[in-house]
């Protein structure tokens, strides 16, 4: 069988034992899908095999957008080898994901970033998240919260509705908001979120011509000239494979011009930057070497540096040249491109981190030559800018086995901690299932006397998705240390069956650290700030320990309880506030032992406020506002001061409980997460409140809520003719004769809208015609408008853009069911048909105008019935479905079926009161 249809296959559902032409249907299908967003030229980059392969998130959006999924998106599955026995680590890993939110085929999540607010402590992870990207069709970029250090996680969901994922993630000191990068209609654009990695908002696309794995890093110190500024560097597929930087100094409102940091003519990918504390930048990335270059080339990690903020760069020695490009024949020949064993695609990207001095550099290559003995191992060099020199070369894995240890990850403490993070394969002699491990240096990388430590407590088999990019497993990872001492790892795990973000932590220390109980307070001045910092204790380290604070807010001062403490001790520390201007802090906390003179350092977080905060003033919707829609967004101006806000909605103006809805927010803007009531005036008011209490609420502002189709006017009040929710007797909705295919419409408790129950017509992949005919319905008239509205969801195969291969339509009888009619399109007020259904594979509604969605959650469809009224109706719900490829489980759903009338709420206006009284006149 030819590989493209192949895949073809697995990519749309197929099942295995589909005949020779149903596979070529799909294989057909598939070539005739097509995006408008893309350039010919753009496409054309598909074409250069050696730039495809290089290619990250751009390859998945290329492929979708130029029709050629067959040739890129794809898999074949690793083979389980069965579990090991579990080797148990004291810390229990944890799901960043929620896989209880991912349904349907795809729910990959990988490529992890991760990032830390000091002053709240809030932990931000970042990944793809391939359920968002295919499935919900809402970009492909999640992200998670923790709160507590990383004990618990809330997973927020996507970060917005049209990017392509390859996540980068920081926290910006200048402003304290996160900043998420990530690909963007086949671009590069930022995020920023303004409330705590709660929620982003798009601030800027920044590239726009086949930008793949973009790297962000911002300097957070705040003596260095270009303090503030972020910097972004990635591979520029319009431009072959260059290596491109880019930098804001006014966060991301505007961007300096484009830098082509790389030779052209090179094969490079996978860029990553760093900040040294003098403003300095260094970029790192992994480079094919000639003449054979990608994929078969050797490979180098050249390393460049810019000393004046970005705007020009320099090439110093590389950290590593001429090794061999890890990749194991049998895999590399079945993805297409270098790949290990169990079919997992390969880019040994390095990672570098500038901290205490030095350089730090982790990368991968193969030890001992292509098919010989290891494949591919993790390797540490650091770099001394003050000498110009590289220290030698360390193996990081410490393992005795030939199985593969890949995708490094590497962070560095103050203290001089460098952990680094990896897969690793040692514990299945098969050398498939992976586990995830770390190592830490305690001296700054000078030596690796500790062993490599499990942090899964679970080995698993690698699972490929075969919505995403052929042999797909992610290609980085990023881990953290935070000021606790603690270092957080990321990576994706398979344990699941699925690819979901696992994390777990480790305390990492040698002689002593600093750890605060509590790493961020909130005060109404003059109320002093109380924290209490615990000096942990490492290998029986037993001198003392001076403290000493930097960076607090005018007029205040801080004290320490105890001072010098012994190494297992503790300390108050207090910070006086009194004539403190309201605002936010990071107080640097740095510790000296004697005689050893080791430092070390943590932050802490520190909120003021003066007063409680005025009134927010309201902005949008304006007071009196008309026709907002349901989902409306609602704003207002910061409130001095203000800390969180509380939204309340009512339709009334004492807003009396219960409230139509509410939110607490730390933005000033918020869009509900469910639908108001439409066409209904409602009334708003924002209040705030911080730590001296709550402030006033704002006069409140109404609107009126956008009648929706099938909504009675103002004056008017529904007349529930028919209604149904499928969850009692269904015997009076029935199967229509003409019915052909191995299923019929049933019930189905998969994906009811509301209750437990839905009608569901499967999406087959072979020839059906499957009918559902609802009881008689006599229409009143006189009582418009009158409406059928049911709510319906929708995985049905499309045919491109504007057509279908398989549909449902609605169909109407006058006569009894005698003869049903299609209802027009013109009658859908809500959801028009998607297309006709194409005539090609022998699909009994060929010709018809269909719904076809792929997929299309819920929605509320209204059918405008007024050519209908006063007569008696069935309505009869249908699906075709062609020859070849299906969407099974899944097809149509409709649920919470109801025909709707309206009525005047006063019958005769003029006698509304009765009659007039009988008046004597003497």
């Amino acid at each position: 069988m030819h590989a493209a249809i192949l895949i073809s296959v697995l990519a749309f559902g197929a099942h295995a034992d589909e005949s020779a032409g149903n596979i070529a249907d799909a294989a057909y299908k598939a070539q005739l899908r097509a995006s408008p967003y893309v350039t010919a030229e753009s496409c054309a980059v598909l074409d250069d095999p050696k730039q495809a392969n290089l290619m990250d998130g751009l390859l998945f959006f290329l492929a979708k957008a130029c029709g050629r999924q067959g040739e890129f998106i794809g898999q074949v599955e690793s083979v389980d080898a069965g579990f090991l026995p579990p080797y148990l680590e004291p810390n229990t890993d944890l799901n960043v994901s929620n896989p209880a939110g991912d349904t349907g085929t795809t729910r990959t999540q990988s490529e992890t970033s991760i990032e830390r607010n000091p002053v709240t402590g809030t932990l931000c992870a970042a990944y793809n998240d391939s359920f968002h990207g295919v499935t919900q069709n809402v970009g492909f970029s999640g992200y998670s919260r923790s709160t507590d250090g990383g004990n618990t996680w809330v997973d927020r969901g996507a970060v917005s509705a049209d990017d392509s994922g390859d996540p980068s993630l920081v926290w910006r000191r200048q402003d304290g908001k996160f900043y998420y990068a990530a690909l963007r209609n086949g671009g590069l654009a930022l995020f920023r979120s303004d409330d705590d990695c709660q929620s982003f908002v798009l601030v800027s696309q920044f590239a726009t011509n086949n930008d793949d794995k973009e790297i962000m890093a911002i300097d957070n110190e705040p003596t260095s000239p270009f303090y503030g500024r972020i910097y972004i560097v990635w591979t520029d597929f319009g431009s072959g494979s260059r290596i491109y930087s880019i930098f804001s100094s006014d966060a991301g409102a505007t961007w300096s011009a484009q830098l082509a940091i790389s030779p052209s003519g090179e094969s490079n990918q996978g860029a990553w930057p760093t900040i040294a504390p003098n403003g300095d930048v260094y970029v790192t990335w992994l480079k094919w070497l000639p003449p054979n270059g990608y994929p078969t080339g050797n490979i180098e990690i050249p390393i460049y540096r810019s000393t004046n903020g970005g705007v020009s760069y320099s090439v110093l020695t590389p950290a590593m040249t001429n090794k061999v490009n890890p990749r194991e024949a049998a895999a590399t020949s079945s993805c297409g491109r270098p790949a290990i064993k169990g079919n997992v695609r390969l880019l040994p990207s390095p990672q570098i981190v500038f901290r205490n001095g030095y350089l730090h550099t982790v990368y991968a290559y193969d030890p001992d030559g292509v098919n010989t003995g290891d494949v591919i191992d993790v390797f540490y060099r650091r770099y001394n800018p003050a000498t110009s020199t590289w220290d030698a070369e360390v193996r990081i894995n410490d393992d005795a086995t030939t199985t593969d240890q890949y995708q490094p990850t590497i962070s560095v403490g103050s203290a001089g901690q460098v952990t680094v993070g990896y897969y690793s394969r040692q514990l299945d002699p098969n050398n498939l299932q992976i586990d995830y491990y770390s190592r830490t240096s305690f001296n700054n990388g000078a030596s690796w006397s500790q062993p490599s430590v499990r942090l899964s407590d679970a080995s698993s088999a690698i699972v490929l998705d075969s919505s995403l990019a052929t042999c797909y497993h992610g290609d980085y990872d990023q881990q953290l240390q935070d000021d606790n001492g603690r270092a957080h790892y990321l990576w994706s795990d398979d344990r699941g069956s699925t690819p979901d973000v696992y994390t777990d932590r480790t305390l990492v220390g040698t002689n002593y650290l600093l750890v605060p109980v509590t790493s961020s307070v909130a005060v109404c001045s003059p109320a002093n700030a109380d924290y209490t910092l615990n000096v942990n204790q490492f290998l029986g380290f037993s001198e003392p320990v001076t403290l000493s604070a930097s960076g607090n807010p005018a007029n205040s001062t801080v004290t320490f309880g105890t001072n010098p403490v012994a190494p297992g001790g503790s300390s108050s520390v207090t910070i006086t506030t009194a004539g403190v201007a309201a605002g936010s802090s990071v107080i640097d906390i740095s510790g000296l032992s004697s005689p050893g003179a080791v430092v070390q350092t943590t932050a802490l977080g520190l909120s003021v406020s003066t007063a409680a905060p005025v009134a927010p003033v309201l902005n949008t919707p304006a007071n009196n506002a008309t026709v907002v829609p349901v989902r409306p967004t609602f704003a207002w101006a910061a409130a001095p001061q203000g800390v969180n806000y509380v939204l309340e909605v009512d339709n009334e103006p004492s807003f009396a409980p219960p409230l139509t809805y509410t939110a607490t927010v730390t933005g000033t803007s918020h869009v509900p997460n469910s639908d108001l009531p439409s066409n209904t005036t409602l009334y708003w008011r924002v209040r705030s409140d911080n730590v001296c209490g709550t402030g006033p609420d704002a006069a409140a502002f109404t609107f009126t809520t956008v009648p929706l189709p099938g909504d009675c006017p103002i004056g008017a009040v529904a007349n529930n003719v028919y209604s149904t929710d499928f969850e009692g007797d269904n015997s009076a909705w029935t199967l229509g004769a003409g019915s052909v295919g191995s299923s019929n419409w049933a019930i189905s408790t998969a994906r009811p809208h509301g209750g437990t129950n839905a009608f569901l017509a499967q999406d087959l992949a072979a020839a059906s015609d499957q009918r559902l005919i609802s009881p008689a319905i006599a229409l009143p008239t006189g009582q418009d408008p009158l409406a059928l509205i049911f709510w319906n969801d929708q995985t049905l195969e499309k045919n491109g853009t504007t057509g279908c291969y398989d549909g449902a339509i609605l169909e109407i009888s006058t006569d009894g069911g005698a003869n049903f009619t299609q209802v027009p399109g013109v009658s859908a007020l809500t959801d028009p048909y998607d297309g006709p259904i194409s005539g090609s594979f022998q699909n009994p509604l060929a010709g018809l105008s269909a719904w076809c969605g792929d997929p299309q959650a819920y929605l509320r469809s209204v059918i405008d019935l007024t050519a209908f009224a006063g007569q008696t109706v069935q309505f009869r719900f249908r699906v075709g479905s062609d020859s070849s490829v299906g969407r099974t489980p899944h097809g149509w759903y409709i649920d919470d079926v109801a025909v709707q009338s309206c009525q005047s709420s006063v019958s005769d206006v003029i006698f509304a009161d009765g009659f007039d009284p009988v008046v004597v006149v003497p």
